[in-house]
């Protein structure tokens, strides 16, 4: 696919350590990362061919309120696993819970950076006018709010409340501190441990929730 070269040049032109495998080794299930890390091309193109559909179905999903950025979204999803192959801890988690974590999270980045680009940086600068903005706002509004609460549920009541306060309202440490009675070293401690089990809920336990 001609797309999937053009990326192999992007990641060339950052010159990062290209490595390839002689021709008569084939790229399989078995030698594939190790080949992704090595920056071997093929093994990006059997990502494509083996879970393309999968980071589809995820993206398409995600961004069913602006598909024009699926494409987009689908090729700097292949970037970053070009890029950070060597995060990838086999020991932890599937390739595929890898790869739809990747792509879920790049597609909540582009909810992100469709409701600054259309409704502006700060929510509480915007006049909403009565119309077709006004729907689009509050469903891409609703769309980021319930892709938030989907990723904090596995942690307890208290853990999710200083999550929203520190990730949805952008309050600083102080004031979550003082308004609920918790020492600031705390309060990093359970962000701290609630990003873990959140990467840990979705990356080892939630895989196939993805599809």
């Amino acid at each position: 696919m001609q797309w999937s070269y053009i990326l192999i040049a992007a990641a060339k032109s950052k010159r990062r350590k290209v490595v390839y495998k002689p021709r008569n080794t084939k790229i399989t299930d078995e030698n594939f990362v190790e080949r992704l890390r090595c920056k071997d091309e093929r093994a990006l193109e059997y990502i494509i061919e083996r879970y393309g559909g999968l980071l589809y179905s995820i993206i398409r999903k995600k961004l069913s309120l602006i598909p024009d950025k699926v494409d987009e979204c689908f090729d700097d999803v292949l970037m970053k696993v070009w890029d950070h192959a060597e995060d990838y801890d086999e020991a932890k988690c599937e390739f595929k819970g890898w790869l739809a974590a990747i792509a879920r999270y790049q597609a909540i980045d582009y909810l992100r950076k469709a409701r600054r680009e259309e409704f502006g940086e700060s929510l509480d600068e915007i006049e909403i006018e009565p119309g077709a903005n006004d729907d689009r706002f509050r469903a891409i509004e609703d769309s980021i709010d319930n892709e938030f609460e989907q990723l904090i549920s596995c942690l307890s009541p208290e853990d999710r409340e200083i999550f929203r306060r520190i990730y949805k309202k952008g309050e600083s440490m102080d004031e979550i501190s003082r308004d609920m009675n918790i020492p600031k070293d705390q309060l990093y401690n359970h962000a701290s441990r609630g990003k873990k089990k959140i990467r840990k809920f979705y990356l080892f336990n939630k895989e196939n929730s993805y599809e």
